[in-house]
């Protein structure tokens, strides 16, 4: 199902971040801060015509821009 929005979110396991894509798979790429995520999640976004969210620590509410 897809979800037309594409998500960065700091990660459960890890103390980086990841790129959750329209499908709601979880990008195996994980990235070190904030900026590089949104950066690559910004172009996955743009390539499937999807809104980028970004989730911040602990922070279940999202924007989008």
């Amino acid at each position: 199902m897809m979800k037309n929005k594409v998500t960065c979110r700091p990660c459960k396991e890890q103390n980086n971040w990841e790129i959750e894509d329209e499908n709601g798979v979880v990008q195996s790429k994980h990235y070190q801060t904030k900026a590089e995520c949104v950066s690559a999640g910004q172009k996955i976004a743009e390539e499937c015509g999807c809104e980028l969210c970004v989730e911040d620590q602990g922070d279940s509410n999202s924007y989008s821009n």
